[in-house]
């Protein structure tokens, strides 16, 4: 195997390595949105999105890689993709390429099936936190007459001066 598989490969490792740091912040963050802890929340979101930085690095290299296996095998694809270059390996490289291909992807699917939870948690908080405060307006304008059977002003909780 040239330099250039095991440069591929190791990319690839690094990018499982990421995946499951970025799986279990999401894990995390499942957690502190279920107990409503906003600073671990954003602390974790700042974190993920460093990590969601370095895959894009990480991604970047693995094409370079990618294209540098092209070239040597003169050929030319516009975006091939993993699947394709894999053949223009040995066998054994091709079953090792195919292996972290399929635990990278297995990883996404995860990775999109928590961040779908994450973000139902998120929008059933919103939609709570609206709920919550029409209530409070509501319950401010409640009509009550004075004796001369006129209606005061609305109140608001919340003072909206500017």
């Amino acid at each position: 195997m040239t330099a250039i598989w095991e440069k591929l490969i190791t990319i690839m490792h690094q990018t499982i390595q990421l995946y499951q740091t970025l799986l279990e912040l999401s894990r995390q963050k499942r957690e502190a949105l279920v107990a409503v802890n906003i600073q671990e929340v954003e602390s974790i979101t700042r974190q993920e999105e460093l990590l969601i930085i370095e895959a894009g690095k990480l991604e970047k290299s693995r094409q370079a890689a990618i294209e540098q296996i092209i070239a040597r095998h003169n050929l030319s694809a516009a975006n091939p993709t993993l699947m394709q270059v894999k053949e223009l390996a040995d066998e054994q490289t091709a079953a090792r390429i195919e292996s972290i291909g399929e635990q990278i992807a297995s990883l996404v699917k995860e990775l999109v099936a928590l961040n779908q939870l994450n973000t139902k948690l998120i929008n059933q908080s919103l939609e709570y936190i609206n709920f919550s405060i029409n209530v409070m307006t509501q319950a401010a304008a409640e009509p009550t007459y004075s004796p001369q059977a006129s209606q005061p002003q609305p109140r608001s909780i919340l003072d909206w001066k500017v």
